[in-house]
């Protein structure tokens, strides 16, 4: 009785967090409904949008989708940014309960069957809460192609999810992975690669589980297919829509942030375009690439020759420190999987991530509201976190002392019997 007590109080306590999270979320959202957050990016998108004309690191689809916003916004009375952000954030919860739904028929079959309206309840809540944690409101609200391409990748994992759980045919789980996956690679160019791979590395897991039935091999097959026929449409219109090399921009590969701790290894050329202070200036913020580095190479290189000096410079980094370089990536992977435990581990200053800048550029408006709304999901998290976890051990722990009081038991029974 008293653990039944306890378990109902923590989740009436998680109830309330969550929807104090979700009121921040919504009061947050209404704050900052015409505000633009500070990021260089949002600048270049809006410029691409006037031109429609993009090189091979922007796609098409996102100026295209600014252009419309702020057509349709000429005749409303709000800026392109308001609309735009509707846009994102409805896409953004459609895709999340899409998801939550997929997960929450595997996981609750029986109380999607005996109480669908406390189904769909908590799938929406849960959809809600998602959808107001800070790092997505803040990328809902933000001129950036990363809202619409997550919500993408969302839809088409969901998507999957409902293919290989369903016991039927689901032609509509395929139409959704080739429209979402074709609408992601052509909002981002590096998703053409990464995307693709994360499919095909689900593809290959959901293929090592035993499976001989027919409609799973058929699933299998169509899924596969699915993915490369978007990536091929996608590629076809990447190629008809961008021209390589049109704003001269630079990779950002290896150089950042490892510049000044290399600088008396590059080349006498280098050195002489770029100063020592240069050096240290371009190490304290990855913008600094595109903004600072790009332009002073170009100005004194030339376009061609400046994309070949900052090869040169990767070279001489990865050669240098190859496995720091290593670790730098795989700690940008693993962030990105474990945003909110490296975003806490980053306001301790312990890992260095984008989040703190990310909380600089949209709290213009709103710092101490922001801070607040972003603080209290990051310190709930790691409360809900580690109850999860320490609930975890306790309970395999008590399981390891149960087994071996039995054991305990059955050997002085056993020696009994014996004597």
């Amino acid at each position: 009785m008293k653990k039944e007590r306890l378990l109902y109080g923590f989740r009436i306590l998680a109830v309330l967090i969550m929807t104090v999270q979700i009121l921040c979320g919504f009061l947050w959202m209404a704050v900052n409904l015409y505000q633009i957050p500070v990021f260089g990016d949002s600048t270049e998108y809006y410029n691409l949008s006037q031109t429609l004309q993009v090189d091979e690191y922007r796609p098409i689809l996102y100026p295209l989708i600014i252009r419309a916003s702020e057509t349709l916004c000429a005749h409303l009375p709000f800026p392109y940014q308001t609309l735009l952000y509707f846009w994102q954030t409805g896409t953004s919860f459609l895709s999340i309960l899409y998801l939550i739904w997929q997960l929450g028929t595997i996981a609750f079959p029986k109380v999607k069957k005996r109480n669908r309206k406390f189904f769909v309840t908590g799938s929406v809540f849960i959809s809600l809460y998602t959808m107001c944690i800070p790092m997505i409101t803040f990328m809902n609200f933000s001129v950036l192609t990363d809202s619409f391409a997550t919500s993408m990748l969302l839809f088409s994992v969901g998507a999957m999810i409902n293919i290989f759980k369903s016991k039927t045919f689901s032609p509509g789980s395929f139409v959704v992975i080739i429209l979402s996956m074709l609408a992601e690679y052509t909002l981002r160019a590096d998703r053409l690669y990464t995307c693709t791979l994360f499919l095909a590395i689900c593809f290959i897991m959901y293929l090592i589980k035993i499976h001989k039935k027919a409609l799973f091999r058929r699933a299998a097959v169509l899924s596969l297919a699915a993915i490369l026929l978007s990536t091929g449409l996608a590629g076809t219109i990447n190629h008809f829509t961008q021209q390589p090399g049109l704003y001269g921009r630079i990779p950002t590969t290896f150089v950042w942030p490892n510049m000044e701790a290399n600088y008396q290894n590059f080349s006498g050329e280098i050195k002489s375009i770029i100063t020592e202070e240069d050096a240290k200036i371009f190490d304290q913020h990855n913008n600094n690439v595109m903004y600072q580095m790009a332009p002073l190479l170009r100005e004194k290189a030339g376009t061609e020759r400046a994309e070949e000096l900052y090869q040169e410079m990767a070279a001489v980094v990865f050669k240098n420190q190859p496995v720091k370089v290593v670790w730098d990536i795989l700690e940008d992977i693993a962030c990105v999987y474990f945003t909110p435990v490296s975003a806490f581990l980053s306001s301790l200053g312990i890992v260095n991530t984008a989040d703190n800048w990310n909380l600089h550029c949209v709290s213009q408006i709103s710092p101490s509201l922001s801070n607040f709304y972003y603080y209290f999901y990051l310190y709930t998290f790691m409360i809900f976190l580690g109850s999860a976890c320490a609930a975890l051990l306790w309970k395999f722990f008590s399981r390891k002392m149960s087994a071996k009081r039995k054991n305990s038991g059955a050997e002085a029974t056993k020696n009994s019997v014996k004597i």
